[in-house]
């Protein structure tokens, strides 16, 4: 069974999947990515909705949310999306692992998505969170992921 937080609303209990979301930095670091950039928006609002939990890193550029179920075999899910706007009007989706390696600052590359709208379809978030969710499993790779990223990833 997945564990995740419950919010309350009224008398409506509405679950949420990104379970650090009430930590005061990452809550004020999702309302201003979602400020800076409504695509953050619609991502964090696809991961609170997902039956998966999720956690966002507050010191990271950009967005940076990791899966946090554990994979099928049992491991802990490393998979990270981080989401950047290098320009107005431009966003990258990066999907990595960070390096098990102490004190590394490398990441293995899975891909991206290279966004020019502030536009999205649900089922594309949908696609994203659930590559995260399987670890980069081959078979749920989103449709429109480059493998080939040439683009300089912030920390």
């Amino acid at each position: 069974m997945t564990a995740c937080r419950v919010r309350r609303s009224g008398s409506a209990a509405t679950r949420v999947m990104i379970l650090n979301r009430t930590d005061p930095q990452v809550a004020e670091k999702i309302r201003l990515e979602s400020q800076a950039n409504p695509l953050a928006k619609i991502v964090c609002e696809a991961a609170d909705a997902a039956p998966d939990p999720f956690e966002v890193e507050a010191s990271a550029t950009g967005l940076e949310m990791q899966a946090r179920a554990p994979l099928r075999t049992g491991l802990s899910n490393r998979a990270r999306l981080k989401m950047f706007s290098p320009k107005p009007g431009h966003t990258l989706v990066f999907f990595y692992k960070k390096s098990l390696v102490p004190y590394s600052r490398d990441r293995y590359s899975y891909g991206g998505v290279d966004l020019r709208t502030q536009q999205i379809d649900a089922a594309e978030v949908s696609e994203w969170l659930a590559f995260l969710t399987s670890g980069f499993h081959p078979e749920k790779r989103p449709a429109k992921l480059r493998r080939a990223f040439p683009y300089e990833i912030p920390e």
